[in-house]
């Protein structure tokens, strides 16, 4: 009752709190300049005279028109009646509640939706300090009108990407629906590409399936996205295509159970070998002097290889000039045993490293065992691959025995062999007369 009370204060105070007008040529004339201000930006880029130059062009800042945008979209329309649950437990039961309804429920506010729903920071500064308790019900709200309306439109497919970057099991329902219920070939596609990378994320492929399974709708619906868009179809600042083809290359090399790409690197002395090696268990380790974890990784390496002698461990730092790798020889314990990578870093974007420490356990048949993070899922990974089975159990024989046999409480057996008394057989019984 408590929350009941809880939510009825909040959808009131959220009600007293919204603009009264709202107008669609309003927040078209606020996006078109958001529009101004990101092609101005693109163009200064462009035409920067060096890449230090183009990083140096300040990008757009979303918070001056956040609010311009908010007050366009979030007039109040009436109300309606919504089911919510109450309780927990056994005393879980679901109510009905009157909501407001807004603006931002129309089909025609979708695109401040999308916009808002990609710079969630923006929109948070929309609101001052006495006003922060509202941004979450607002934020619920922007969402459940995506479930419930902007799902079936075309311009949904602009918030795809966003969604797949924020992976989540609701994010995932969210494109899920849209893929299966909007009639739009397109954003079909872009909801079809959105589901095939959230499921590389552990979470979202853990509710569809094994890792099979999972593999498999990966695949799917990366064909899907090609089937049904055009390749230079915009998907987040990308495009349809190029992410698509950045995820075959994935699915192709660098998933479980795929053979991934062959390196070339060189030892601190310059020597250069080729990995992983095969019909070996290798652990290829991305690291940098710098991160705390890895470093700590790299400096155990000697405990790591006692406790698994038959593991290969390669850690792979970043590109040093010799005279860095000198300084971090003498002050980075288990520099000495590191590879290096070269100066396009070629080696962390073969196997697409986006942060470190990354570990990728190769197993001896040259397939990736594991790719990502170490933890928990990477150490049964690599207890899995170098620990041995369990050995067969012993064939059992029997032997005669000497000894004389075992005989239960009560029983009087005779001595086997000769002289053994054979019982005699029953009488017959006569015939019966008829």
């Amino acid at each position: 009752m408590r929350d009941m009370k809880k939510i009825v204060a909040c959808v009131l105070t959220a009600m007293m709190s919204a603009p009264l007008v709202a107008s669609e040529a309003e927040m078209n004339r606020v996006l078109g300049i958001w529009k101004q201000q990101v092609d101005g930006w693109q163009k200064a880029a462009q035409e920067a005279p060096s890449p230090e130059a183009a990083a140096a062009v300040p990008t757009p800042d979303p918070t001056t028109i956040a609010s311009d945008l908010w007050r366009a979209i979030s007039a109040r329309t009436g109300t309606r009646k919504e089911t919510v649950s109450v309780g927990k437990g056994r005393k879980k039961r679901e109510e009905s509640v009157t909501v407001p309804t807004f603006e931002f429920e129309q089909s025609w506010a979708l695109p401040g939706v999308v916009w808002i729903l990609q710079h969630p920071e923006a929109f948070a500064a929309a609101f001052d300090e006495s006003q922060q308790n509202q941004v979450s019900y607002y934020a619920e709200a922007l969402i459940k009108s995506v479930q419930r309306i902007h799902f079936a439109y075309p311009g949904i497919r602009d918030i795809c990407a966003t969604l797949a970057q924020n992976a989540g099991v609701r994010e995932y329902e969210i494109v899920q629906k849209i893929y299966n219920r909007n009639s739009d070939p397109t954003t079909r596609a872009c909801a079809a590409l959105a589901m095939s990378l959230m499921l590389n994320n552990p979470m979202i492929a853990g509710v569809e399936g094994g890792a099979a399974m999972t593999r498999g709708k990966r695949i799917y619906y990366l064909k899907q996205s090609l089937l049904l868009g055009a390749p230079e179809t915009p998907f987040g600042n990308s495009t349809l295509g190029e992410v698509a083809g950045e995820q075959t290359y994935r699915l192709r090399y660098l998933s479980e159970g795929c053979i991934p790409p062959q390196l070339k690197l060189r030892d601190v002395d310059g020597r250069v070998s080729s990995y992983p090696q095969p019909d070996k268990v290798n652990l290829l380790l991305f690291w940098t002097p710098d991160e705390p974890l890895g470093a700590s990784i790299v400096e155990n390496l000697q405990k790591m290889q006692e406790k698994y002698p038959d593991l290969l461990i390669c850690p792979i730092a970043p590109f040093q000039t010799p005279e860095s790798l000198q300084q971090l020889l003498q002050s980075v314990p288990g520099m000495q045993d590191s590879l290096l990578d070269d100066e396009k870093g070629s080696a962390g974007l073969a196997y697409r490293v986006s942060a470190v420490p990354t570990a990728v356990l190769v197993s001896k048949r040259s397939t990736i065992l594991f790719a990502g993070a170490p933890g928990v899922q990477f150490q049964t990974a690599l207890d899995k691959a170098l620990n041995p089975l369990p050995a067969d159990r012993p064939k059992v024989t029997i032997k005669a025995a000497d000894a004389a046999p075992v005989i239960q409480p009560g029983s009087q057996p005779h001595t086997a062999g000769e002289g053994s008394p054979t019982p005699d057989a029953p009488p017959l019984r006569e015939m019966p007369a008829f």
